[in-house]
């Protein structure tokens, strides 16, 4: 029986605790660039900079799994610091008969090696690691039972050795048959020489010394997979690999032809299916970050027009004029041209950004009188009051002022303070000093939302419009089927851009908005946040309207620490980032964890898309009276 730990479509990541993982590793590593990423094994990926945790560790007792993921850190790191990858690269390279058993062993020793020296310097660390001791002891046992009642002995003799190393105990020992009870006898006496492993090569002569024993005598190989070795990373070792070096390299050159079969069997985890079936491929890994230096990316266009004085300042400043369907590179991905304000990276570094706005059709605008008439109400009642909160809030008098204009009551002019006589109202502005982004998620799942959605939008624009608050409206999308490792093609729809917001022009390419293909949240929130930073109020709110989970070409759960990481951007440029979730059907206390995982408690869950006008207008009430 498989002791896989298999990853259903369902499981929900928790960002903060990705993000407490990251923290970790880039302290150990002191390195700003890593990863974090659940895979089946914990080991380091140096090619990708990645360090990968164990799903093995979640669904148990919270200390339980905080200890197993931050071990798993930790051997990642400073155990990684402490291995040779030479000889590494020699393991593989042996021929024995059970190479399985032989790989498995000498990870299983190296492991107990690195875990000593992890003490030794950190004995802080002794807790987490007797936290995860006592679940390898219980797997170990309970595995121990099920091989006990086969007729192979391969599984359970390798057992019985972990039993032995966990313990550290080479005295008693598991009796399997009367041949394999005499082997262990002699195995168990060199085995002790585990107490004095200095570097991987000790390791390697003492997982040798015992395959001398034991490789004539088993029948077959290994059935069940219990430690990694991971061998992509140390077939492609040589001699001038350098750990630097290799911290440098673009996955995206690495040679897919080099990979063995034994590669792809890795990850074992099933993929979660994002909106696209097709975007993930044959050699791509659940959940590894990938990196590119993206030479290939096409550099910004010079055929851009000039300028006019009906241009948008932000239009301007992304080099593109209005109505133009220009296309903007990553920075770090290839040549941006100098005006690109955004900063792509990492995870995003290759996409590839363009700005669209969509033709209005006389049909959009009769649609968008319809939609303004389904909410009117809405509208008149949130004006009036922010309007009468405004007056309220600035139109009190001071009195019994030296100077102004006379007062009514001239009491003071019988008493000592007869120069107060007079009065000034207070002079106020009837706009308020804020600007909003509205962000909608124009994925494919967002079929059944959308016409309820463009409601919530019209509501959201007319009623700023009316108060004379500028804004922008965005929808977002990215092309699943043009989307592949070097290229990620992303739309950004401007339906109502910053300076044509407050006044009666364009209202009705609201009603272009339509469902896409994928979203990649993080690059939205970045682009918005860009548009936010440039303008001169001094409130700026950002509310993002979405029905679910990040998802694009190699986004997937990684999309989730990425538009974490988007919003905490955001926020330390003082910009209030709020999420709309919109869902048809009751949303399940998984998925609210992991959107409040992202956005923090700024978040408003709508249960049935039809109600979002109706809860949309307190939350705009909400926002316009804190701008007061």
């Amino acid at each position: 029986m498989s002791d896989r730990f298999i990853l259903f479509n369902d499981e929900q990541i928790d960002a903060q605790q990705i993000m407490m993982l990251t923290d970790l590793a880039k302290l150990l590593l002191e390195d700003p660039n890593v990863n974090v990423s659940f895979q089946k094994f914990q080991h380091y990926d140096p090619i990708q900079n990645t360090c990968n945790v164990s799903f093995n560790w979640l669904h148990r007792p919270e200390h339980v799994t905080k200890a197993g993921l931050k071990s798993d850190i930790m051997l990642d790191t400073i155990g990684f610091n402490h291995t040779d990858p030479s000889i590494y690269k020699d393991v593989l390279n042996e021929d024995f008969d059970h190479m399985d058993f032989f790989k498995q062993l000498f990870m299983l020793i190296e492991e107990y090696r690195l875990t000593n020296i992890i003490l030794d310097q950190r004995p802080v660390t002794k807790r987490m690691f007797q936290h995860r001791l006592n679940v390898k002891l219980k797997q170990n046992n309970s595995q121990i039972q099920v091989y006990k009642t086969k007729t192979t002995y391969t599984d359970l003799l390798f057992l019985t050795i972990e039993h032995a190393i966990l313990n550290e105990n080479f005295i008693d020992h598991i009796s399997i048959n009367e041949t394999y009870d005499h082997l262990l006898t002699q195995l168990f006496g060199r085995l002790t020489d585990i107490f004095n492993l200095k570097n991987s090569e000790d390791s390697y002569n003492l997982s040798v010394s015992i395959m001398v024993l034991v490789d004539y005598l088993l029948k077959e190989d290994m059935l069940n997979q219990y430690y990694h070795l991971p061998e992509r990373i140390y077939r492609e070792y040589e001699e001038t690999w350098d750990l630097d070096d290799i911290k440098r390299t673009d996955a995206a050159q690495t040679d897919d032809s080099k990979q063995s079969e034994a590669d792809q069997e890795d990850i074992v985890t099933e993929n979660i299916e994002t909106k696209s079936a097709d975007n993930k491929g044959e050699n791509d890994h659940y959940l590894e970050m990938e990196l590119h230096e993206g030479e290939n990316s096409d550099v910004l266009s010079d055929n851009e027009r000039e300028g006019d004085a009906s241009d948008d300042m932000t239009d301007m400043m992304e080099k593109k004029g209005k109505g133009s369907n220009d296309t903007l590179d990553k920075e770090e991905g290839g040549a941006q041209g100098d005006h690109n304000p955004y900063q792509l990276k990492g995870i995003n570094q290759n996409v590839n950004l363009t700005f669209n706005k969509p033709d209005i059709t006389p049909e959009d605008v009769m649609n968008y009188k319809e939609a303004v008439d389904s909410v009117q109400f809405e509208i008149k009642d949130l004006t009036s009051i922010i309007q009468k909160s405004m007056n309220h809030q600035y139109s009190d008098e001071r009195n019994n002022l030296t100077k102004g204009r006379l007062q009514k009551n001239l009491l003071n002019w019988f008493i000592d303070d007869q120069y107060k006589l007079f009065y000034k109202k207070d002079a106020f502005s009837k706009k308020l000093d804020a600007t909003f982004t509205l962000l909608v998620d124009a994925s494919a799942s967002m079929h059944d939302k959308m016409e309820e959605t463009k409601k919530g939008v019209v509501l959201f624009h007319e009623t700023l419009k009316n108060l004379e608050i500028k804004h922008e409206i965005l929808a977002f999308s990215e092309d699943a089927f043009e989307a592949d490792k070097l290229n990620q093609p992303n739309t950004i729809e401007e339906l109502i851009t910053y300076n044509e917001s407050t006044l009666n022009q364009n209202d009705a390419r609201i009603m272009t908005l339509e469902p896409q293909d994928d979203n990649r949240d993080g690059v939205a929130i970045r682009v918005a946040t860009q548009h936010l930073k440039q303008k001169q109020e001094s409130q700026k709110f950002l509310i993002v309207f979405s029905d679910g989970e990040p998802s694009a070409f190699d986004y997937a759960e990684d999309g989730i620490i990425d538009t974490h990481e988007a919003v905490i951007e955001a926020d330390k440029q003082g910009i209030y980032v709020f999420n709309v979730f919109l869902n048809q059907h009751t949303i399940d206390e998984a998925t609210k964890k992991t959107v409040n995982n992202i956005y923090g408690k700024q978040s408003l869950f709508v249960e049935g898309v039809e109600n979002l006008p109706y809860q949309l207008s307190p939350l705009l009430k909400k926002l316009l009276l804190q701008s007061i």
